[in-house]
């Protein structure tokens, strides 16, 4: 949320569009949008039964067979998707900002995950790719 109001309020001060075809970079945004959607929403049905601030259940199925963290997998085509659609070229500069602070929230996340499960999550971690 943080790197979509910055690059709203930064658009507002001083708007920069992505230069090239709308039709392209609209295509590409909305496909990246709905693979956003449909990966998070899939996440976040995996993860209904579950506290995420308080885990009982470490979560290994559906989209978290593929990535440990589907929903931030999510967000970053839906952040992505947004800033094609939109040819907001500050969203797309503040992507890289965006996604170092997201991996530290991973960062932090896992460490809590690792003290939390031990060796499942270890060996869950070797199995499963933190993104992609």
């Amino acid at each position: 949320m943080a790197g979509i109001l910055a690059s709203g309020v930064l658009q507002l001060i001083r708007p920069r569009r992505i230069s090239g075809s709308k039709g392209l970079y609209r295509g590409a945004g909305w496909t990246l949008v709905g693979a956003g959607v449909a990966i998070s929403a899939s996440a976040v049905r995996a993860a209904s039964e579950v506290d995420l601030e308080r885990p009982s259940t470490l979560i290994s199925s559906g989209p978290y067979a593929i990535s440990r963290n589907p929903m931030y997998v999510g967000w970053t085509l839906l952040y992505l998707g947004v800033a094609l659609i939109t040819r907001n070229a500050w969203m797309v500069a503040t992507l890289p900002a965006v996604a170092e602070l997201t991996h530290l929230v991973v960062l932090q996340e896992e460490h809590a995950l690792e003290g939390a499960f031990a060796k499942n999550y270890t060996r869950y971690r070797k199995l499963v790719r933190r993104y992609l």
